[in-house]
């Protein structure tokens, strides 16, 4: 017997992670906080950092606006602001306006968060190496690469309860 506003049974509201979201949960968890530390320890740089100056290395000339950039680091427009301030201040990206629309502000990487950036990827890269590509079959990788574009596809058709 389910229940009808959590279509789950009993025993599933008991459990709900499941033993494969569990050890997804708390092995990313753990893999997170180890990629962190190294970074943090050799740069500086927490990976919410790292993952902009990474998203702005990506963009166009260096540059992304301020809204696309907290939709694609998944952050709430006033934490964007902050960690741009906090980049800012450390002098490797700035607020500019945007030339399509005076309005609008967006970020841009400067020529030391290139820098950064070039740094920060050597020691992330090793650290992904070591922590993960390392531990897993060139099958098994391609199992997570498709797993996980199906969650996130999923995540991107359903909506929120």
């Amino acid at each position: 017997m389910t229940n009808s506003s959590t279509d789950l049974t009993p025993e599933q509201l008991q459990q709900p992670l499941g033993p494969g979201f569990r050890v997804y949960f708390e092995t990313t968890a753990r893999l997170l906080d180890r990629l962190e530390k190294r970074l943090k320890q050799r740069l500086g740089l927490t990976l919410s950092e790292y993952n902009m100056l990474l998203l702005l290395s990506e963009a166009p000339e260096g540059q992304m606006r301020m809204g696309q950039l907290a939709d694609a680091i998944v952050f709430s427009p006033s934490r964007l602001t902050y960690q741009v301030k906090v980049l800012s201040e450390r002098g490797l990206v700035k607020k500019v306006k945007c030339p399509q629309d005076g309005r609008a502000w967006q970020a841009e990487l400067t020529p030391e968060g290139r820098t950064m950036f070039r740094r920060a990827s050597v020691i992330h890269a090793k650290g992904v190496k070591n922590l993960f590509t390392d531990a897993v079959s060139d099958e098994q990788l391609a199992m997570v690469h498709q797993t996980f574009g199906q969650v996130a596809a999923n995540l991107d058709e359903v909506t929120e309860d």
